[in-house]
């Protein structure tokens, strides 16, 4: 593709055109991150040492698909009443769980609450062993949504 060029000189009346070459029309793909890499790599030799940062809607892509991970978990391994108990533990557990994406005493209680709402009726002994159960299914629960999500990120 071929472009003119028009310029004047400053004591110069008349105009001069130069023309230039194009070797491939202008491909505006990616981010504006992977195009200023791309700059980078070509002008300076250099490369990229970090990814390309994250953005508000990967990270609720990826909080939507561990949460549906950690609900297929606690409805497989929880055994709670129904599809619906388990959304609401996963919705409870949720904001009590660390940084890292794993289990707090908070978030343990939390979904003993909804999974054992009577429990109180119930004998010492037999609370501790159904709240020893329920910590560990819930434990199992989030393991398997933190590797079904980290398989697939």
């Amino acid at each position: 593709m071929l472009r003119e060029v028009g310029f004047t000189h400053p004591t110069r009346r008349h105009a001069m055109t130069a023309t230039t070459a194009q070797s491939a029309p202008y491909n505006d793909t990616g981010s504006a991150y992977a195009r200023a890499c791309r700059l980078i790599e070509t002008e300076l030799g250099g490369r990229r040492l970090a990814p390309e940062p994250r953005t508000w809607l990967d990270d609720l892509a990826r909080i939507r698909r561990h949460k549906t991970a950690f609900i297929t978990a606690v409805w497989n391994t929880c055994f709670p009443s129904s599809l619906v108990e388990a959304c609401r533990v996963v919705e409870n557990v949720y904001p009590y769980l660390d940084p890292d994406g794993l289990c707090t005493d908070a978030a343990l209680t939390a979904a003993w609450n909804i999974l054992e709402p009577d429990a109180g009726t119930w004998p010492e002994q037999l609370q501790d062993e159904r709240r020893r159960f329920t910590d560990n299914c819930v434990t199992r629960a989030l393991a398997e949504a933190n590797t079904a999500v980290a398989d697939h990120a």
